[in-house]
């Protein structure tokens, strides 16, 4: 699919380990953070971009 494994975590909680919970999504957000940009965003844009380009051109 392209996505890094770093970028995809599974973890298991119950609903009493509410601060277990919050440390985990914390965790998490630093280290997707590190990584950077994620790849599908940027292609995403990218193809944003192209199709706008062929919009304007039928439209000129």
């Amino acid at each position: 699919m392209g996505i890094e494994p770093e970028r995809i975590q599974m973890f298991h909680c119950s609903a009493a380990e509410g601060q277990r919970f919050q440390q985990e999504v914390t965790r998490i957000s630093e280290e997707i953070e590190k990584l950077g940009s994620s790849p599908f965003k940027e292609s995403k844009q990218k193809e944003e971009k192209d199709s706008n380009k062929g919009k304007k051109k039928k439209t000129e």
